[in-house]
């Protein structure tokens, strides 16, 4: 994970101009805010019958839809970042929870970003083996000759739910390489802030090198060397670390309205296959 110069002594200069205020816990506070009145938002989020959401939702089964898991991964990373402003000053936890925040709302973004109904059930689909092939690692990791049963249910069930769809074939999808999250914040990071589309996507690159201790990094967020070598310090400023929230939850808002526009947005073409 690399930021060139050139990015980093934007962010740096960007967030500079926003840092000097003497009220830096207080915006804090009023992120905190901003999420409860985000949380609401979700809870309201409707899948509408005949939308762009239900054309993905009916072709999977009812215990868990494409849409819950786009709802899960926005909760996720508003409990997230709850967690990082949750206490005063900014400690070296809050950076690692705010990076999970933006992964998990990014991935949010990636399950509904495609344009076409098949390219949405594709991505829910990979997004689900891949997973499962990551519980089986952590399986056979804990049991040499753990039950792969359900990997087998699933693999047959991706076969029941893409068959059927033209231009859809279930060996793309058992076959595939996992996404690079790096490539899922860059492009949630364009579609959240347009006006500065590598924003969230440095931001998220800042809390990495943050939270491992990445010197160069660190040091050019304004972290002295020493509270670098000593985690128990806070390795940043409340004002920078003010603006690192600010820009988590705007985020994820934009996240939100846009699961919540693609829950309500009626289908271009209603038949089974686009």
């Amino acid at each position: 994970m690399e930021m060139d110069d050139d990015e980093l002594r934007r962010i740096s200069e960007f967030l500079e101009a926003r840092v000097q205020r003497p009220d830096a816990q207080e915006y804090v506070h009023a992120s905190r805010a901003r999420l409860e009145s985000i949380g609401e938002l979700l809870d309201s989020v409707k899948i509408v019958p005949g939308g762009r959401a239900f054309a993905v939702d009916r072709h999977f089964h009812e215990t868990f839809l494409p849409s819950d898991m786009v709802r899960t991964q926005l909760r996720l990373a508003q409990h997230y970042i709850e967690s990082a402003c949750g206490g005063g000053a900014p400690a070296l936890t809050s950076f690692v929870v705010l990076r999970v925040a933006i992964e998990c709302m990014a991935t949010a973004h990636w399950l509904i970003a495609d344009p076409s109904v098949r390219g949405r059930v594709e991505r829910f689909l990979k997004r689900m083996w891949w997973d499962t092939e990551s519980a089986v690692d952590m399986a056979v990791a804990a049991d040499a000759d753990p039950n792969l049963s359900a990997v087998y249910d699933l693999e047959e069930t991706i076969h029941e739910i893409a068959e059927p769809i033209k231009g859809l074939d279930p060996e793309k999808v058992t076959t595939s390489k996992r996404v690079a999250l790096s490539g899922i914040v860059q492009d949630a990071s364009r579609a959240v802030r347009p006006s500065y589309p590598t924003l969230m996507h440095s931001c998220w690159m800042a809390c990495a090198g943050v939270s491992h201790g990445n010197i160069p990094i660190s040091a050019g967020m304004g972290v002295e060397p020493h509270a670098v070598r000593n985690p128990a310090e806070h390795p940043m400023s409340m004002n920078v670390y003010a603006n690192f929230v600010e820009i988590a939850v705007t985020g994820l808002q934009t996240t939100v309205e846009l699961f919540m526009l693609y829950a309500a947005e009626e289908h271009q073409n209603r038949r089974p296959v686009n």
